[in-house]
């Protein structure tokens, strides 16, 4: 697809056109998410998701749609800095309207049609989501010239779809906490500074509304994060005697990460799926002062030089 059929699509407000058939057009817009091009790449994710919302596509083709999305996002994974980031990245978006439309259809939301994924193929695409989100090593979030690769962003925003399926159990919600806890604490030459510690929040406040997750996961949970990948206090990873500037972007990587799921937890937060699904982020976090109260701590702990301690000394 050009970019002058495209800019049509786009002009039409999102029509479906009349020919060549849906699925030759798909066909063509899959192949334009792993585009260098940010027109191409960014308006073909928008057209991908505006008609999987809109219910043009059958259940089997939505089946089939998620299925290839999830295979795109092995290609190239392990690779930093080259442009095989805007595949994995972009059809990650692409299985997360594919996951969202399967939970609005079950439900009830949208002319009787019914949930088409089932468990099975429900937990296929969550395990090859979760191998993408760990095994990523492209933190690039805006790549010059070529616009938005955002790979740990995006990866993070489906794994949002998964926590709330009914197909996921408590053991696989502290699965996706326990990535999340790898990506964050993990050394690296990069500081996360395109929102992605806003990103991860949202994913984690999903599991969270899911409510299956105990105190005592939840609290070592946040142990991990509270010291370094070995054990090690933050604190060590930079002052006189050793300057670890990968350990160091760790560290702030960290406490971002710990200060945004703070602050979305205490003042409440803002995501566009609410629209789609109302009723599951109607639904509260139980032991949310609790939490809060242990977010703290794990703060504390991290920057132990800069807070009072808990006795006002």
């Amino acid at each position: 697809m050009d970019r002058q059929t495209l800019q049509a699509i786009l002009d039409s407000n999102l029509a479906l056109p009349e020919a060549p058939s849906l699925d030759h057009l798909t066909t063509e817009l899959e192949v334009l998410l792993g585009s260098t091009d940010k027109f191409l790449r960014e308006n073909s994710l928008e057209v991908l998701w505006s008609w999987a919302q809109a219910g043009h596509y059958a259940d089997t083709q939505l089946i089939e749609l998620g299925d290839r999305m999830a295979a795109n996002l092995a290609v190239g994974l392990g690779e930093a800095g080259t442009d095989t980031v805007f595949v994995r990245a972009f059809s990650a978006l692409v299985l997360a309207a594919v996951v969202i439309v399967d939970q609005r259809y079950e439900a009830g939301q949208t002319d009787g049609r019914v949930a088409f994924a089932g468990r099975d193929r429900t937990r296929g695409w969550f395990e090859q989501t979760l191998a993408c989100f760990a095994g990523e090593c492209d933190r690039r979030g805006h790549v010059e010239e070529k616009g938005w690769a955002h790979a740990i962003a995006h990866e993070a925003d489906v794994l949002s779809d998964f926590a709330r399926s009914p197909h996921l159990e408590a053991k696989d919600l502290e699965r996706i906490l326990a990535a999340v806890a790898n990506k964050m604490i993990e050394p690296t030459d990069d500081i996360l500074r395109h929102e992605e510690d806003n990103r991860l929040t949202q994913m984690v406040l999903d599991v969270l509304r899911r409510n299956l997750v105990s105190t005592d996961a939840l609290d070592r949970w946040l142990d991990r994060l509270a010291h370094q990948a070995d054990g090690g206090h933050w604190a060590d990873v930079f002052g006189l005697e050793k300057n670890d500037a990968r350990g160091n972007n760790a560290r702030l990587n960290t406490r971002a990460f710990l200060r945004s799921l703070y602050f979305q937890l205490y003042v409440g937060s803002r995501n566009f799926r609410a629209g789609y699904l109302p009723e599951a982020y109607a639904r509260p976090i139980e032991g949310k002062e609790a939490l809060l109260s242990a977010i703290v701590g794990a703060l504390r702990t991290m920057d132990r030089y800069y807070f009072e301690r808990e006795d006002g000394s």
